[in-house]
Protein backbone atom coordinates (compact mmCIF):
# COMPACT_ATOMS: atom_id res chain seq x y z
CA UNK A 1 0.00 0.00 0.00
CA UNK A 2 2.26 2.55 0.77
CA UNK A 3 4.58 1.70 -2.27
CA UNK A 4 1.49 2.56 -4.01
CA UNK A 5 1.28 5.73 -2.49
CA UNK A 6 4.71 6.59 -3.80
CA UNK A 7 4.24 5.27 -7.21
CA UNK A 8 1.39 7.42 -7.19
CA UNK A 9 3.17 10.59 -5.91
CA UNK A 10 6.15 10.43 -7.88
CA UNK A 11 3.81 9.58 -11.57
CA UNK A 12 1.59 12.29 -10.22
CA UNK A 13 4.92 14.98 -10.28
CA UNK A 14 6.09 13.50 -13.55
CA UNK A 15 2.56 14.69 -14.99
CA UNK A 16 2.82 18.48 -13.50
CA UNK A 17 4.29 19.74 -16.79
CA UNK A 18 1.10 18.96 -18.77
CA UNK A 19 -1.54 20.41 -16.23
CA UNK A 20 0.80 23.33 -16.04
CA UNK A 21 0.87 23.59 -20.00
CA UNK A 22 -2.94 22.57 -19.84
CA UNK A 23 -4.69 25.65 -21.08
CA UNK A 24 -7.73 26.75 -19.17
CA UNK A 25 -11.05 27.34 -21.90
CA UNK A 26 -12.88 28.58 -18.71
CA UNK A 27 -12.43 32.28 -17.32
CA UNK A 28 -12.38 31.04 -13.63
CA UNK A 29 -10.65 33.73 -11.53
CA UNK A 30 -9.45 31.52 -8.66
CA UNK A 31 -7.82 29.24 -11.10
CA UNK A 32 -5.54 31.90 -12.62
CA UNK A 33 -4.99 33.43 -8.78
CA UNK A 34 -4.02 29.82 -8.06
CA UNK A 35 -1.50 29.38 -11.61
CA UNK A 36 0.25 32.71 -10.89
CA UNK A 37 0.82 31.98 -7.03
CA UNK A 38 2.76 28.78 -7.39
CA UNK A 39 4.40 29.20 -10.91
CA UNK A 40 7.78 28.55 -11.17
CA UNK A 41 8.90 30.02 -14.08
CA UNK A 42 9.00 33.90 -13.46
CA UNK A 43 11.42 34.20 -11.17
CA UNK A 44 13.96 31.25 -13.06
CA UNK A 45 17.06 32.26 -13.89
CA UNK A 46 18.55 31.74 -17.15
CA UNK A 47 18.74 27.84 -18.51
CA UNK A 48 22.77 28.96 -19.38
CA UNK A 49 23.40 30.01 -16.16
CA UNK A 50 21.44 27.00 -14.66
CA UNK A 51 23.25 24.64 -16.93
CA UNK A 52 26.68 26.33 -15.73
CA UNK A 53 26.74 26.27 -12.32
CA UNK A 54 25.42 22.52 -12.36
CA UNK A 55 29.11 21.73 -14.11
CA UNK A 56 30.76 24.05 -11.90
CA UNK A 57 29.18 22.06 -8.88
CA UNK A 58 30.09 18.64 -10.31
CA UNK A 59 33.77 18.93 -10.95
CA UNK A 60 36.17 17.37 -8.41
CA UNK A 61 39.09 19.40 -8.97
CA UNK A 62 41.09 22.99 -7.39
CA UNK A 63 38.80 24.67 -4.89
CA UNK A 64 35.93 21.70 -4.57
CA UNK A 65 38.63 19.21 -3.77
CA UNK A 66 39.97 20.92 -1.35
CA UNK A 67 36.70 22.11 0.31
CA UNK A 68 35.60 17.90 -0.08
CA UNK A 69 38.79 17.25 1.95
CA UNK A 70 38.66 19.53 4.65
CA UNK A 71 34.69 18.52 5.02
CA UNK A 72 36.11 15.01 5.74
CA UNK A 73 37.73 16.37 7.98
CA UNK A 74 35.92 18.46 9.97
CA UNK A 75 33.08 16.21 9.87
CA UNK A 76 35.17 13.40 11.42
CA UNK A 77 36.27 15.22 14.02
CA UNK A 78 32.38 16.40 15.11
CA UNK A 79 31.24 13.06 14.74
CA UNK A 80 34.21 11.67 17.31
CA UNK A 81 34.15 14.41 19.10
CA UNK A 82 30.28 14.21 19.10
CA UNK A 83 29.55 17.90 18.78
CA UNK A 84 26.74 18.70 16.37
CA UNK A 85 27.95 22.18 16.09
CA UNK A 86 30.60 20.84 14.33
CA UNK A 87 28.83 17.90 12.32
CA UNK A 88 26.96 21.51 11.08
CA UNK A 89 29.64 22.81 9.97
CA UNK A 90 30.72 19.82 7.50
CA UNK A 91 27.56 19.58 6.06
CA UNK A 92 27.34 24.00 5.34
CA UNK A 93 31.07 23.78 3.82
CA UNK A 94 30.65 20.19 1.67
CA UNK A 95 30.09 20.07 -1.82
CA UNK A 96 28.43 16.48 -2.10
CA UNK A 97 25.57 18.38 -3.43
CA UNK A 98 27.19 19.25 -6.84
CA UNK A 99 27.08 15.65 -8.78
CA UNK A 100 24.16 14.76 -7.13
CA UNK A 101 21.79 17.56 -8.45
CA UNK A 102 24.23 16.82 -11.47
CA UNK A 103 22.66 13.55 -12.82
CA UNK A 104 19.03 14.71 -11.64
CA UNK A 105 19.20 17.62 -13.91
CA UNK A 106 21.32 15.82 -16.42
CA UNK A 107 18.37 13.16 -16.73
CA UNK A 108 15.94 15.83 -16.76
CA UNK A 109 17.26 17.63 -19.75
CA UNK A 110 18.75 14.48 -21.71
CA UNK A 111 21.79 15.22 -21.41
CA UNK A 112 23.89 11.99 -20.94
CA UNK A 113 27.10 13.76 -20.63
CA UNK A 114 26.33 15.35 -17.64
CA UNK A 115 25.08 12.55 -16.37
CA UNK A 116 27.93 10.58 -16.53
CA UNK A 117 29.97 12.84 -15.19
CA UNK A 118 27.90 13.05 -12.02
CA UNK A 119 27.89 9.31 -11.41
CA UNK A 120 31.64 9.27 -12.27
CA UNK A 121 32.52 12.37 -9.61
CA UNK A 122 29.63 11.38 -7.14
CA UNK A 123 31.78 7.56 -6.83
CA UNK A 124 34.95 9.40 -6.59
CA UNK A 125 33.89 11.54 -3.84
CA UNK A 126 31.80 9.09 -2.00
CA UNK A 127 35.17 6.76 -1.94
CA UNK A 128 37.41 9.67 -1.05
CA UNK A 129 35.27 10.72 1.99
CA UNK A 130 35.19 6.85 3.34
CA UNK A 131 38.43 6.17 3.20
CA UNK A 132 39.66 9.40 4.21
CA UNK A 133 37.45 9.01 7.31
CA UNK A 134 38.55 5.85 8.18
CA UNK A 135 42.76 6.40 8.34
CA UNK A 136 41.24 9.77 10.66
CA UNK A 137 39.35 7.09 12.73
CA UNK A 138 42.06 4.42 12.56
CA UNK A 139 45.02 6.80 14.05
CA UNK A 140 42.38 9.21 16.45
CA UNK A 141 43.04 8.43 20.16
CA UNK A 142 38.86 8.38 20.79
CA UNK A 143 37.61 5.04 19.09
CA UNK A 144 34.20 5.37 21.35
CA UNK A 145 30.78 5.67 19.47
CA UNK A 146 29.20 8.90 20.36
CA UNK A 147 25.30 9.16 19.87
CA UNK A 148 25.84 11.46 16.47
CA UNK A 149 27.34 8.78 15.12
CA UNK A 150 24.97 6.13 16.31
CA UNK A 151 22.25 8.06 14.75
CA UNK A 152 23.66 7.69 11.16
CA UNK A 153 23.77 4.16 11.31
CA UNK A 154 20.07 3.25 10.72
CA UNK A 155 17.86 5.13 8.04
CA UNK A 156 14.10 6.27 9.50
CA UNK A 157 10.87 7.38 7.36
CA UNK A 158 12.26 10.60 8.29
CA UNK A 159 15.19 10.55 6.62
CA UNK A 160 13.55 9.38 3.36
CA UNK A 161 10.96 12.14 3.69
CA UNK A 162 13.52 14.72 4.71
CA UNK A 163 15.58 13.89 1.09
CA UNK A 164 12.73 13.82 -1.52
CA UNK A 165 11.40 17.08 0.19
CA UNK A 166 14.81 18.86 0.96
CA UNK A 167 15.66 17.71 -2.96
CA UNK A 168 12.74 19.22 -4.22
CA UNK A 169 13.69 22.82 -2.53
CA UNK A 170 17.28 22.35 -2.94
CA UNK A 171 16.21 22.51 -6.93
CA UNK A 172 13.87 25.11 -7.04
CA UNK A 173 16.19 27.43 -5.09
CA UNK A 174 19.34 26.11 -7.42
CA UNK A 175 17.90 27.77 -10.47
CA UNK A 176 16.42 31.09 -9.29
CA UNK A 177 17.96 34.42 -10.28
CA UNK A 178 18.62 35.15 -6.82
CA UNK A 179 20.36 32.85 -5.22
CA UNK A 180 19.18 32.45 -1.47
CA UNK A 181 19.79 30.40 1.80
CA UNK A 182 17.84 27.34 0.56
CA UNK A 183 21.15 25.36 -0.75
CA UNK A 184 22.95 25.61 2.94
CA UNK A 185 19.90 24.92 4.52
CA UNK A 186 19.28 21.61 2.11
CA UNK A 187 22.84 20.40 2.83
CA UNK A 188 21.86 20.61 6.64
CA UNK A 189 18.86 18.62 6.23
CA UNK A 190 19.46 16.01 3.94
CA UNK A 191 23.22 15.50 5.78
CA UNK A 192 25.30 13.51 3.10
CA UNK A 193 28.74 13.79 4.91
CA UNK A 194 27.94 12.14 7.92
CA UNK A 195 26.83 9.30 6.65
CA UNK A 196 30.01 8.96 4.44
CA UNK A 197 32.62 9.45 7.80
CA UNK A 198 30.26 7.15 9.37
CA UNK A 199 30.92 4.57 7.14
CA UNK A 200 35.15 5.41 7.54
CA UNK A 201 34.31 4.55 11.11
CA UNK A 202 32.82 1.01 10.87
CA UNK A 203 35.47 0.47 8.23
CA UNK A 204 38.35 1.70 10.71
CA UNK A 205 37.02 -0.34 13.33
CA UNK A 206 35.50 -3.55 11.50
CA UNK A 207 32.37 -2.50 12.63
CA UNK A 208 30.39 -3.46 9.62
CA UNK A 209 27.08 -2.87 10.70
CA UNK A 210 27.79 0.74 10.98
CA UNK A 211 29.46 0.23 7.77
CA UNK A 212 26.61 -1.14 5.80
CA UNK A 213 23.91 1.46 7.93
CA UNK A 214 25.72 4.00 6.90
CA UNK A 215 26.20 3.55 3.14
CA UNK A 216 22.49 2.56 3.29
CA UNK A 217 21.80 6.52 4.47
CA UNK A 218 23.94 8.09 2.15
CA UNK A 219 22.57 5.99 -1.24
CA UNK A 220 18.44 7.16 0.04
CA UNK A 221 19.44 10.20 0.41
CA UNK A 222 21.02 10.40 -2.98
CA UNK A 223 18.71 8.20 -4.85
CA UNK A 224 15.64 10.82 -3.50
CA UNK A 225 17.90 14.26 -3.88
CA UNK A 226 18.42 12.95 -7.60
CA UNK A 227 14.48 11.66 -7.68
CA UNK A 228 13.40 15.37 -6.39
CA UNK A 229 15.87 17.42 -9.01
CA UNK A 230 14.79 15.23 -11.69
CA UNK A 231 11.05 16.02 -10.83
CA UNK A 232 11.67 19.62 -10.32
CA UNK A 233 13.47 19.97 -13.49
CA UNK A 234 10.81 18.21 -15.35
CA UNK A 235 8.32 21.03 -14.53
CA UNK A 236 10.23 23.83 -15.54
CA UNK A 237 10.43 25.13 -18.91
CA UNK A 238 14.28 23.87 -19.31
CA UNK A 239 15.15 23.18 -23.40
CA UNK A 240 15.95 19.91 -23.67
CA UNK A 241 19.67 18.84 -24.79
CA UNK A 242 19.61 18.27 -28.67
CA UNK A 243 20.89 15.61 -31.18
CA UNK A 244 21.87 14.67 -34.46
CA UNK A 245 18.89 12.85 -35.73
CA UNK A 246 15.56 11.83 -34.21
CA UNK A 247 16.65 8.41 -33.89
CA UNK A 248 19.30 9.14 -31.10
CA UNK A 249 17.07 11.29 -29.67
CA UNK A 250 14.34 8.51 -29.17
CA UNK A 251 16.73 6.33 -27.78
CA UNK A 252 18.27 8.58 -25.03
CA UNK A 253 14.69 9.69 -24.11
CA UNK A 254 14.07 5.98 -23.18
CA UNK A 255 17.23 5.48 -21.84
CA UNK A 256 16.64 8.65 -19.40
CA UNK A 257 13.03 7.32 -18.61
CA UNK A 258 14.30 4.03 -18.24
CA UNK A 259 16.91 4.96 -15.60
CA UNK A 260 14.41 7.19 -14.04
CA UNK A 261 11.97 4.67 -13.38
CA UNK A 262 14.59 1.95 -12.24
CA UNK A 263 15.76 5.24 -10.00
CA UNK A 264 12.82 5.48 -8.53
CA UNK A 265 11.73 2.05 -7.79
CA UNK A 266 14.43 0.88 -5.80
CA UNK A 267 13.89 4.52 -4.18
CA UNK A 268 10.35 3.60 -3.32
CA UNK A 269 10.90 0.37 -2.17
CA UNK A 270 13.15 1.47 -0.07
CA UNK A 271 10.88 4.10 1.57
CA UNK A 272 8.42 1.57 1.84
CA UNK A 273 10.59 -0.59 3.59
CA UNK A 274 11.44 1.87 6.02
CA UNK A 275 7.41 3.01 6.62
CA UNK A 276 7.14 -0.48 7.44
CA UNK A 277 10.11 -1.21 10.02
CA UNK A 278 9.47 2.37 11.37
CA UNK A 279 5.47 1.87 11.93
CA UNK A 280 6.13 -1.79 13.19
CA UNK A 281 8.63 -0.92 15.81
CA UNK A 282 6.36 2.05 17.31
CA UNK A 283 3.04 -0.18 17.28
CA UNK A 284 5.69 -2.75 19.11
CA UNK A 285 7.12 -0.31 21.73
CA UNK A 286 3.32 1.02 22.60
CA UNK A 287 2.14 -2.88 22.90
CA UNK A 288 4.47 -4.11 25.17
CA UNK A 289 4.13 -0.42 27.18
CA UNK A 290 0.23 -0.84 27.40
CA UNK A 291 -0.59 -4.34 26.89
CA UNK A 292 2.80 -5.78 29.38
CA UNK A 293 3.74 -4.16 32.07
CA UNK A 294 0.76 -5.40 34.30
CA UNK A 295 0.91 -5.03 38.24
CA UNK A 296 3.43 -6.76 39.80
CA UNK A 297 5.15 -7.89 36.56
CA UNK A 298 7.93 -5.83 35.03
CA UNK A 299 9.69 -5.58 31.68
CA UNK A 300 12.96 -6.25 31.81
CA UNK A 301 14.31 -6.47 28.35
CA UNK A 302 12.78 -6.01 24.94
CA UNK A 303 13.78 -7.44 21.43
CA UNK A 304 11.96 -5.71 18.41
CA UNK A 305 12.58 -7.42 14.79
CA UNK A 306 10.46 -5.76 12.24
CA UNK A 307 12.01 -8.01 9.54
CA UNK A 308 11.27 -11.44 11.19
CA UNK A 309 7.69 -9.27 12.45
CA UNK A 310 8.28 -10.86 16.09
CA UNK A 311 8.54 -9.44 19.51
CA UNK A 312 10.21 -11.41 22.19
CA UNK A 313 9.72 -10.30 25.92
CA UNK A 314 11.14 -11.04 29.11
CA UNK A 315 9.29 -10.43 32.52
CA UNK A 316 10.26 -10.43 35.96
CA UNK A 317 8.11 -10.47 39.23
CA UNK A 318 4.53 -12.16 39.29
CA UNK A 319 4.19 -14.49 36.55
CA UNK A 320 1.37 -14.61 33.58
CA UNK A 321 -0.87 -17.61 33.25
CA UNK A 322 -1.48 -18.96 29.81
CA UNK A 323 -4.91 -17.21 30.11
CA UNK A 324 -3.53 -13.94 30.49
CA UNK A 325 -0.82 -14.55 27.56
CA UNK A 326 -3.65 -15.61 25.26
CA UNK A 327 -5.88 -12.51 26.09
CA UNK A 328 -2.37 -10.12 25.45
CA UNK A 329 -2.01 -12.20 22.16
CA UNK A 330 -5.46 -11.39 21.28
CA UNK A 331 -4.54 -7.64 21.77
CA UNK A 332 -1.72 -7.55 18.71
CA UNK A 333 -4.44 -7.01 16.05
CA UNK A 334 -6.06 -3.61 18.03
CA UNK A 335 -1.98 -2.07 17.51
CA UNK A 336 -1.89 -3.42 13.69
CA UNK A 337 0.31 -6.07 14.63
CA UNK A 338 -1.06 -9.12 12.40
CA UNK A 339 0.87 -11.77 12.03
CA UNK A 340 3.43 -11.30 14.48
CA UNK A 341 4.72 -13.70 16.95
CA UNK A 342 5.09 -13.07 20.50
CA UNK A 343 7.48 -14.80 22.47
CA UNK A 344 7.37 -14.01 26.62
CA UNK A 345 10.01 -15.40 29.10
CA UNK A 346 9.37 -15.14 32.38
CA UNK A 347 11.75 -15.20 35.52
CA UNK A 348 15.96 -14.97 35.47
CA UNK A 349 16.18 -18.14 34.41
CA UNK A 350 14.90 -17.46 30.92
CA UNK A 351 17.65 -14.68 30.73
CA UNK A 352 20.05 -15.74 27.95
CA UNK A 353 23.10 -13.43 26.82
CA UNK A 354 21.60 -10.88 24.16
CA UNK A 355 19.63 -9.88 27.03
CA UNK A 356 22.45 -9.70 29.35
CA UNK A 357 23.82 -7.16 26.94
CA UNK A 358 20.31 -5.57 26.37
CA UNK A 359 19.63 -5.69 30.04
CA UNK A 360 23.51 -3.83 30.76
CA UNK A 361 22.92 -1.16 27.83
CA UNK A 362 19.81 -0.01 29.80
CA UNK A 363 21.77 0.08 33.48
CA UNK A 364 24.64 2.32 31.27
CA UNK A 365 21.90 4.57 29.81
CA UNK A 366 20.26 5.22 32.83
CA UNK A 367 23.62 5.56 34.97
CA UNK A 368 24.42 8.13 32.61
CA UNK A 369 21.21 9.78 32.35
CA UNK A 370 21.56 10.24 35.96
CA UNK A 371 24.66 11.48 35.93
CA UNK A 372 24.17 13.74 33.79
CA UNK A 373 21.12 15.35 35.75
CA UNK A 374 23.47 15.01 39.29
CA UNK A 375 26.25 17.04 36.97
CA UNK A 376 23.39 19.62 35.92
CA UNK A 377 22.17 20.11 39.13
CA UNK A 378 25.90 20.52 40.13
CA UNK A 379 26.49 23.41 37.32
CA UNK A 380 23.33 25.12 38.80
CA UNK A 381 24.84 25.13 42.69
CA UNK A 382 27.91 26.07 41.33
CA UNK A 383 26.13 29.27 39.42
CA UNK A 384 24.93 29.93 43.31
CA UNK A 385 27.76 29.60 45.11
CA UNK A 386 30.09 31.85 42.50
CA UNK A 387 26.59 34.48 42.37
CA UNK A 388 27.45 34.39 46.71
CA UNK A 389 30.96 34.38 46.13
CA UNK A 390 30.86 37.85 43.97
CA UNK A 391 28.60 39.28 46.50
CA UNK A 392 30.63 38.53 49.45
CA UNK A 393 33.67 39.92 47.52
CA UNK A 394 31.74 43.33 47.04
CA UNK A 395 30.49 43.48 50.43
CA UNK A 396 34.46 42.93 51.70
CA UNK A 397 35.24 45.68 49.18
CA UNK A 398 32.86 48.12 50.51
CA UNK A 399 33.01 46.97 54.20
CA UNK A 400 29.32 47.09 54.63
CA UNK A 401 27.09 44.90 54.12
CA UNK A 402 23.73 44.21 51.30
CA UNK A 403 21.85 47.68 51.15
CA UNK A 404 18.92 45.66 52.55
CA UNK A 405 20.56 44.25 55.53
CA UNK A 406 22.02 48.30 56.07
CA UNK A 407 18.48 49.36 55.85
CA UNK A 408 16.76 47.41 57.70
CA UNK A 409 20.19 47.99 60.59
CA UNK A 410 19.99 51.84 59.93
CA UNK A 411 16.22 51.98 60.21
CA UNK A 412 16.06 50.47 63.79
CA UNK A 413 18.09 53.52 65.35
CA UNK A 414 16.82 56.35 62.85
CA UNK A 415 13.09 55.25 61.93
CA UNK A 416 12.69 58.28 59.32
CA UNK A 417 15.14 56.26 56.61
CA UNK A 418 13.50 55.09 54.06
CA UNK A 419 15.21 54.72 51.05
CA UNK A 420 19.01 53.59 50.48
CA UNK A 421 21.50 53.41 48.04
CA UNK A 422 24.97 52.16 48.05
CA UNK A 423 28.02 53.00 45.24
CA UNK A 424 31.86 53.43 45.33
CA UNK A 425 33.30 56.34 44.03
CA UNK A 426 36.68 55.48 42.98
CA UNK A 427 39.78 58.15 43.02
CA UNK A 428 42.90 57.82 41.27
CA UNK A 429 45.56 58.47 43.55
CA UNK A 430 48.79 60.20 42.75
CA UNK A 431 51.27 58.98 44.88
CA UNK A 432 50.16 55.42 45.03
CA UNK A 433 49.68 52.89 42.19
CA UNK A 434 46.34 51.70 44.29
CA UNK A 435 43.64 54.03 43.88
CA UNK A 436 41.59 54.96 46.56
CA UNK A 437 37.91 54.33 47.07
CA UNK A 438 35.09 55.96 49.12
CA UNK A 439 31.78 54.43 49.72
CA UNK A 440 29.06 56.55 48.84
CA UNK A 441 25.62 56.44 50.97
CA UNK A 442 23.08 57.59 49.84
CA UNK A 443 19.40 58.65 51.76
CA UNK A 444 16.00 59.47 51.89
CA UNK A 445 14.05 59.98 55.15
CA UNK A 446 10.43 61.10 55.72
CA UNK A 447 11.37 64.36 57.29
CA UNK A 448 14.64 66.66 56.88
CA UNK A 449 17.55 64.81 59.74
CA UNK A 450 18.92 67.44 62.08
CA UNK A 451 22.43 68.33 62.11
CA UNK A 452 23.31 66.23 64.92
CA UNK A 453 21.86 63.20 63.71
CA UNK A 454 23.12 63.67 61.03
CA UNK A 455 26.50 63.50 62.15
CA UNK A 456 26.05 60.60 64.64
CA UNK A 457 24.89 58.66 61.53
CA UNK A 458 27.98 59.53 59.61
CA UNK A 459 29.93 58.31 62.49
CA UNK A 460 28.05 54.97 62.90
CA UNK A 461 28.14 54.26 58.98
CA UNK A 462 32.35 54.95 59.41
CA UNK A 463 32.69 52.39 62.05
CA UNK A 464 29.76 50.09 60.56
CA UNK A 465 32.19 50.17 57.34
CA UNK A 466 35.95 49.66 59.11
CA UNK A 467 38.80 50.65 56.98
CA UNK A 468 36.76 52.03 54.36
CA UNK A 469 36.04 56.08 54.17
CA UNK A 470 32.50 56.80 54.12
CA UNK A 471 30.48 59.63 52.52
CA UNK A 472 26.87 60.00 53.52
CA UNK A 473 24.37 61.78 50.97
CA UNK A 474 21.42 62.79 51.69
CA UNK A 475 18.71 63.23 49.08
CA UNK A 476 15.63 65.43 50.02
CA UNK A 477 12.88 64.62 50.61
CA UNK A 478 9.65 65.02 48.54
CA UNK A 479 8.24 67.59 50.28
CA UNK A 480 11.85 69.18 50.15
CA UNK A 481 12.29 68.45 46.52
CA UNK A 482 8.83 70.55 45.82
CA UNK A 483 9.00 74.39 46.31
CA UNK A 484 5.89 74.81 47.88
CA UNK A 485 4.02 78.01 45.80
CA UNK A 486 4.77 81.64 46.36
CA UNK A 487 1.70 83.35 48.59
CA UNK A 488 -0.22 86.07 46.74
CA UNK A 489 0.57 89.48 47.88
CA UNK A 490 -2.27 91.18 50.07
CA UNK A 491 -3.61 94.15 48.53
CA UNK A 492 -3.69 96.95 50.28
CA UNK A 493 -7.65 98.41 50.79
CA UNK A 494 -7.73 101.82 48.25
CA UNK A 495 -8.18 105.00 50.61
CA UNK A 496 -11.17 107.23 50.39
CA UNK A 497 -10.81 110.91 49.02
CA UNK A 498 -12.51 112.74 51.07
Amino acid sequence: MLGRCFTLLALGLLRAPLLLTFKFRMDLPFLRWLRARFDLAHDMADPAEIVVDVEAGIAFKGTNLWVLFFAILVASVGLNVNSTAVIIGAMLISPLMGPIVGIGFGAAISDVALVRRGLKNLGIAAGLSVLVSALYFRFTPLTDAGSELLARTTPTTWDVAIALFGGAAGAIGLTRREVGNVVPGVSIATALMPPLCTAGYGLATAHWAFLAGALYLFCINAAFISLAMFLVARILPLPQHEFENRRQARRAKFLFWAVAFLTAIPSVWLGARIVRRTTFEHNAQQFVDEQLNLPGAYVVTRRIEPETRTINVLLMGRLLTPTQLRTVRAHLADYRLPRTQLTVRQGLAQLDSTDAHALRTSLLDDMRSRNEQTLASYDTRLAQLQQLLTQQAADQQTGLPAPETLLREMQTEHPTVRQLGLSRLVQPAADSLRADTTVVVSIRTTRPLPAAETQRLTQWLRVRAGRQPVQLLLTPTPEEAVPAPPEPRKRRPARRRR
